[in-house]
């Protein structure tokens, strides 16, 4: 099922405080977003719909098994980007946190699993200079098949 954008948003903030231990009622999810009571009563009427979170008449809600899964998903998305705008490219923790928020719903899953690993790159890398990561990426290209040339870069294996 193809999540909004703000279906995965308050996916999130549900997450988020249900692991910081709290029961989560609509007013905690309208004071984290910033926004009215019946925008939260609509949007959680309709996660319920899809079968994302459950919720007793009035009462806390939680996330159905599925809706944790969609959850899970979206926070780690939003920690990869956030890890690479402040340990990459050295952003400030409030700027990174904003960056990632936006970008969250749009990369593919593909790109976040290329990101992760590049950071990864980068951090087994600090201090050991711009050599490391070029050998650690000819050493990844090896071990995936490719024949550890950089021919790609002078355009000889471009379409």
């Amino acid at each position: 099922m193809k999540l909004t954008l703000k279906e995965e948003d308050y996916l999130e903030t549900i997450y988020l405080l249900l692991h910081r231990g709290e029961l989560v009622g609509i007013s905690d999810i309208a004071r984290v977003r910033g926004v009215t009571l019946p925008t939260v009563f609509s949007a959680v009427s309709r996660l319920k719909d899809n079968g994302l979170v459950q919720q007793s008449h009035y009462g806390k809600v939680t996330l159905t098994v599925e809706g944790a899964k969609a959850a899970a998903e979206v926070f780690e998305i939003h920690r990869i980007l956030k890890m690479f705008f402040v340990q990459v490219l050295q952003l400030p923790e409030e700027l990174a946190e904003q960056n990632a928020c936006r970008i969250e719903h749009g990369i593919s899953r593909e790109a976040i699993k290329q990101l992760e690993g590049f950071v990864d790159l980068v951090r087994s890398c600090s201090g050991k200079g711009t050599g490391c990561m070029l050998q650690k990426s000819l050493s990844n290209a090896s071990q995936n098949g490719l024949d550890g040339t950089l021919g790609h870069l002078n355009g000889e294996n471009l379409p």
